[in-house]
């Protein structure tokens, strides 16, 4: 049984007094001492309260969540664009247009991540007065604040300084709260993902699948000091993983084969370092991805919505499998353009002629809102579509996995020392199990880095990286701009760099708290 099917209908009256949807942290009631002090009786009561922070992380076609439409950020990038505005304004932040007052996604990052931060510090503020044994209690401590580490290093990447708020906040104190200087935040959230690391196990706590784990920390560690141009920092974290993986290679690793990491059969596997769990047939705790992004046509029963069109900027990434361009290999046939190409474009793209849906072939008839490819990634063509749109997938969202510890190791040592013996090491692991040759030898500094950089772009397609890693490359200002298909324009993009490296601060929370100031350019 997943552990998010156990939450009490109880946790849900003492944690939350309005759905997150309605009103955010700032304009709620947070919990005060008195109203919960009858809950937390038992150590099962902690446990109840640890897994009502997770179900801020999911949601559905009707509610959203922490993690809602995580796929989306990749609309915001070379990689696609969106059907609709409506789906959590992701389009109008491409387009630039976006200001404190656009709402959607801007608003519900916010929303959603203080009310997981408020539950998380319910959680310790009341667990010492619950009788447990020691090392439990410290690894429901680390727990906790691992989540409350994933939340806030979510927010300092989209918003830069936030409140730093570590203790439950009553209404009065959290309408006066400031933004903290990023620097701090930071040093909370590593105060936060040492101590998961340091009392977190090998395993997930209680054998729940979804639990983090002492590798979970290290790989948010890893990226934030990445996201953050802390080079040696983040080698140091991914030496911990990367030695961990070689003492255990049956917890942690790559996967022989690029689709079996997001095959819904083989959740869980041994590349995965944290996910969002989702488990079939309930609404509320399936997974939505399925209905946005499976293949149409548009309308039609049973099938899903293709609202996402990818573009030619990831497309004619996928190199041939001699490891050379499209313009460039003499694999490459005009008439067959998607044969003998890499392995990890038909694990990502639904590709015309080549992969399947329901059976058939797939073409453009099937393509739903986009005209030709579609996602191929978390969607499961064994799977039902619900009706009404029901979120009823199982397939879990992959937040942090071991590829991307050997890609930052790679890009970090590359950026600190060169093209090193261990930079070629870790990047060709991923591409002998993409199955494509090594990275050609003697590249020099420059030419080791384009190649990180488009080797990631092909492996973390759809798993909402690539925003990030455009901006924290300084190159998103040229990048995202080029939303071509087949070399037409499908969309008008604009990113003004540096303003657009952070999203505004929600202007409701400005009215409500007129200490929250606002980020440069809004």
């Amino acid at each position: 049984m997943r552990m998010h099917q156990k939450l009490a209908l109880i946790l849900a009256v003492l944690l939350v007094s309005t759905t997150a949807c309605n009103e955010d942290f700032l304009e709620r009631t947070p919990l005060d001492r008195g109203s919960v002090e009858g809950f937390y009786e038992t150590e099962e009561d902690v446990t109840r309260a640890l897994n009502g922070i997770y179900d801020v992380m999911q949601g559905s076609i009707w509610g959203g969540g922490f993690y809602w439409m995580h796929q989306n950020f990749d609309i915001l990038t070379d990689n696609g664009v969106g059907c609709c505005p409506w789906e959590q304004q992701y389009t109008t932040i491409a387009k630039g247009e976006h200001n404190p007052t656009t709402g959607g996604i801007i608003n519900t990052k916010w929303d959603f991540g203080y009310e997981g931060i408020f539950r998380v510090n319910s959680v310790l503020e009341n667990i010492d007065n619950v009788d447990i044994e020691t090392t439990t209690k410290n690894a429901m401590i680390a727990e906790a604040r691992f989540l409350r580490g994933l939340f806030y290093q979510e927010l300092v990447n989209l918003y830069g300084d936030v409140p730093l708020i570590l203790s439950v906040t009553g209404r009065e104190e959290g309408l006066q709260v400031s933004r903290a200087a990023k620097s701090e935040v930071l040093n909370a959230i590593y105060a936060d993902l040492d101590f998961a690391e340091a009392n977190l196990g090998d395993t997930p706590f209680n054998g729940d699948l979804g639990r983090p784990t002492k590798m979970s920390a290290v790989a948010v560690k890893t990226r934030l000091k990445m996201y953050n141009a802390d080079y040696n920092g983040a080698i140091a974290e991914a030496r911990k993983a990367m030695a961990f993986a070689d003492a255990n290679p049956n917890l942690l690793g790559l996967m022989d084969n690029y689709a079996d990491v997001f095959n819904p059969d083989i959740e869980n596997n041994r590349e995965v370092m944290f996910d969002i769990q989702f488990t079939e047939g309930t609404q509320g705790e399936g997974n939505f991805m399925q209905v946005a992004l499976a293949p149409g046509p548009e309308g039609a029963p049973g099938n899903g919505w293709g609202s996402i069109t990818p573009l030619d900027g990831l497309a004619n990434a996928f190199k041939m499998t001699d490891g050379m361009s499209i313009d460039e290999s003499p694999l490459f046939d005009k008439d067959n353009p998607y044969m003998n190409r890499d392995p990890r474009m038909v694990g990502n793209l639904f590709v015309p002629g080549v992969s399947t849906w329901r059976g058939e072939v797939y073409d453009a008839s099937l393509s739903g809102f986009s005209p030709f490819f579609a996602v191929r990634k978390w969607v499961d063509p064994d799977a039902l579509i619900g009706e009404n749109g029901c979120s009823c997938n199982e397939t879990n969202l992959i937040l942090f996995r071991y590829a991307d510890i050997l890609m930052y190791f790679a890009e970090a040592v590359n950026e600190t020392a060169g093209p090193t013996d261990e930079v070629y090491a870790a990047i060709n692991q991923i591409r002998a199990r993409a199955g494509m040759p090594d990275v050609q030898a003697g590249l020099s500094q420059e030419e080791m880095r384009q190649m990180i950089r488009e080797e990631r772009h092909v492996e973390f397609a759809w798993e909402g990286t690539r925003y990030f890693d455009l901006i924290r490359w300084g190159i998103a200002a040229d990048v995202i701009p080029q939303a071509t298909l087949f070399g037409e324009s499908r969309d008008a993009r604009v990113f003004e760099a540096p303003k657009h490296n952070l999203w505004p601060i929600p202007q409701k929370e400005i009215d409500l708290n007129p200490n929250l100031s606002q980020n440069p350019g809004y």
